[in-house]
């Protein structure tokens, strides 16, 4: 044994796991949350930057890709600044990958829309919905509340859940804050909103880039854990765009373990888009499909916490012996 081995485990994939552990099973409320400071954050920081959607094209795309930095750069320098100060790096970086892991807000919604659902109080569910959707929901009806809620969530759970543990175990904390910084810009200023469809261009290009391996890994897992086969073929049965291939391959997943219809049209303010149906074959989702999908969640986070545990020993086993 290394005499210095305090030391040493601080180096260790160990507080990355405690980091994970804790980030799922005691989460920060959103009102004590930095993050949720930085949503407002960025928030103001579009409507100063943002003020007039009238304006050129090419205006509103350049004001859109300085914005990133203004909102990036200086909580980068402040935090690489603590870090240094700190007399423990390590511990704080398993902090700031504690934080960066919040899914438990967008999860608690849907807990609470999946609840209304089942009491089909559809008012309250479309208030519940529109907390966390952009689209509009005061057209959907229960089954398309549902379908619209296993999307948010999936989606949201692979930006968040895989896309920052990725992106953490290939490069570190600092490349992981900044995909993860640039997932709640993408949101905030979402091209699917009018005045920000431009504005909002460099942000979701960046983003969507960056998220594509979360959305892979997510897929993979699925594989792994639930229905590999018939998730591949869900995929092969789609003819994806090339920008769009990563999303797909996430809610094929989702869509053939859950045995349920997914994608389809949506509305955003008066704006139709179109988008690919998934499991065309399957039924419209509805609460109870929606309470497999959450708990279809909770099996996938516990088994990638084991797959980090195994990671973890093999890592302890390779350096002490």
């Amino acid at each position: 044994m290394p005499e210095h081995w305090i030391e040493l485990t601080l180096h260790s994939p160990l507080l990355m796991l405690l980091a994970v552990l804790l980030a799922y099973l005691l989460p920060l409320p959103d009102s004590y949350h930095p993050l949720t400071f930085f949503r407002f954050f960025a928030q103001r920081l579009g409507q100063k930057v943002n003020p007039d959607p009238e304006r050129s094209r090419q205006q509103q795309r350049l004001s859109g890709t300085l914005a990133i930095a203004v909102a990036i750069l200086p909580w980068l320098f402040i935090l690489v600044a603590f870090l240094q100060l700190s007399a423990l790096p390590q511990v704080f970086e398993a902090i700031l990958l504690y934080l960066l892991l919040d899914i438990s807000s967008r999860r608690q919604r849907i807990v609470k829309l999946q609840q209304a659902l089942q009491q089909q109080q559809l008012s309250l569910s479309r208030d519940l919905a529109s907390l966390s959707l952009l689209r509009q929901t005061r057209p959907l009806s229960a089954l398309g509340l549902s379908k619209a809620a296993i999307e948010s969530l999936w989606l949201n759970f692979s930006q968040v859940w895989f896309t920052t543990l990725l992106w953490f175990l290939l490069f570190g904390i600092w490349p992981a804050l900044v995909v993860r910084l640039l997932a709640i810009l993408h949101q905030e200023w979402s091209t699917k909103l009018q005045h920000n469809r431009d504005f909002g261009v460099a942000t979701a290009w960046l983003s969507d880039w960056l998220q594509k391996p979360g959305y892979w890994l997510c897929f993979f897992l699925i594989c792994l854990r639930f229905r590999c086969r018939r998730s591949i073929q869900r995929y092969r049965q789609q003819t994806p765009s090339y920008f769009h291939r990563a999303q797909l391959a996430c809610l094929a997943g989702v869509s053939a373990s859950l045995n349920c219809r997914l994608g389809g049209p949506v509305l955003y303010n008066t704006d139709k888009v179109q988008r690919d149906k998934i499991g065309q074959a399957e039924p419209e989702p509805d609460h109870r499909t929606l309470k497999n999908a959450l708990l279809m969640q909770q099996s996938l986070i516990w088994f990638s916490l084991v797959l980090l545990l195994a990671y973890t020993l093999l890592w302890w086993a390779a350096f002490f012996y």
